[in-house]
């Protein structure tokens, strides 16, 4: 056993420093690092729109009144409309621009001077209706954020002088919602901020499609190792030096091993910027991914990097040639997109039987539970743990049988990998 375990550390050492020093690690690794420190620096302006603030409606200084009903010589209340003086329109404290006439609004539009221009006709207290004068884009064009804020104004002017001014505030901001979830035993909880429930979206999905790359990646070059070695016949080689288990297990830990460095890296880029990233959206404020999310992603991805690269293993074991195995391998590489292609079924119903099947089903569990996370599913920890296991074992088993076929099927060389020629070198294998 100490021989076997040295040959295995050998092994080990070389295969982790070929992958570590090769230029394809090197490059995913760096690219997804460098794709979430973008993303630190594009998605908050994109979310927040150009000005860095969450998007509300237009300025109401660059919104436009012509009154000609008459009913609003101060709309938006007490200092807040300002008249405007032949073409020029001067800003009151931050109210609307109020103008004589349509054309002198449409030609402060045409300037630029304002971007929205509303005209309140004589019969609007019996009809209701606004025309609104902008530059309407899309095959669709609207204005509800402008719409808004106009209504807004409309009704502060209403009633500015009609009722009590706390009244009158109350009817402007009518309510503010604190939502609280009931559970089934009749005890209520608030709901989570805006920014945890984000958070717990994105995260977990954020790392299940990282996951899905990373395994893509490792068993892709697993299989092709493997099969280039026996097709060189290098493997011949090293079999009469060490045992089947001894070559096996070494590369499959220096894989895993060489996965993990890499996940490492993401992960802590990941809990770095992440944070960053919420804080810079706003109304989102302050985000921290909590120790028990974390437990989650890391032992899915210590799951998930040991059973691809055992699956690896097996496949270019019992290949007979490089082209064969990286045919055979290509469901290898799919295996862990399978929950994501999958994903929006699984928001529509996170506990339902393909969200249980997903996350419970050893071939996908690793990134079938981080996507049913994303969905809102409730897994206990009991439950995470003994999905986890179960790819553990069945890695254990892989390992087992690719073991046994090993030396076997490099006497197959030549012939098709068949399940029959795989079956006969499975049972003649001691």
């Amino acid at each position: 056993m100490p021989g076997r375990t040295r040959e295995a550390w050998i092994i080990f050492a070389e295969e982790l420093r070929r992958r570590v020093r090769s230029r394809w690690f090197q490059v995913t690794t760096a690219v997804v690092v460098l794709l979430l420190v973008a993303a630190l620096f594009v998605v908050p302006p994109l979310v927040n729109g150009d000005g860095g603030e969450a998007p509300s409606g237009p300025d109401p200084a660059k919104i436009g009144v012509v009154d000609e009903s008459g009913g609003f010589p101060a709309l938006g209340g007490s200092g807040m409309g300002a008249r405007a003086a032949g073409d020029t329109a001067a800003g009151g404290a931050g109210g609307p621009r109020l103008f004589d006439d349509r054309a002198q609004g449409v030609g402060a539009l045409a300037r630029g001077d304002i971007e929205w221009l509303y005209v309140v006709p004589a019969d609007y207290m019996q009809s209701g209706q606004v025309e609104q004068y902008g530059e309407f884009v899309g095959r669709f064009p609207s204005n509800p954020g402008g719409e808004a804020v106009f209504r807004a104004l409309l009704v502060d002017a209403l009633l500015s002088g009609q009722v009590d001014p706390s009244v009158r505030l109350r009817v402007l901001d009518p309510a503010r919602f604190e939502s609280y979830r009931v559970v089934e035993d009749g005890s209520v909880a608030p709901l989570p901020p805006i920014t945890e429930t984000v958070g717990a979206f994105m995260v977990p999905l954020l790392f299940a499609a990282l996951l899905g790359l990373g395994l893509a990646v490792g068993a892709g070059t697993m299989v092709q190792s493997m099969s280039e070695e026996k097709e060189s016949r290098l493997v011949e080689v090293m079999i009469t030096s060490v045992s089947p288990f001894s070559l096996l297990a070494g590369k499959l830990l220096a894989l895993t091993v060489a996965g993990l460095l890499q996940a490492a890296v993401w992960i802590v880029a990941g809990a770095l910027i992440l944070p960053a990233m919420f804080r810079r959206i706003s109304g989102f404020g302050e985000f921290g991914i909590s120790g028990e999310m974390w437990a989650i992603i890391i032992g899915c991805f210590i799951a998930g990097y040991l059973l691809v690269t055992t699956l690896g293993v097996l496949v270019g074991a019992v290949a007979p040639s490089a082209r064969e195995a990286g045919g055979a391998g290509s469901w290898v590489t799919i295996l862990p997109f399978f929950p994501i292609w999958f994903f929006s079924l699984m928001m529509a119903s996170p506990d339902g039987l393909l969200s249980r099947v997903l996350s419970y089903l050893p071939l996908t569990s690793p990134s079938g539970i981080l996507a049913r996370v994303s969905a809102g599913g409730e897994m206990a920890g009991w439950q995470i743990a003994l999905s986890l296991l179960g790819v553990v074992a069945l890695s254990a088993v892989v390992l087992w049988v690719a073991t046994r076929v090993f030396r076997a099927a490099i006497l197959m060389r030549g012939q098709n990998a068949t399940a029959h020629n795989l079956w006969g070198a499975f049972r003649s294998a001691g």
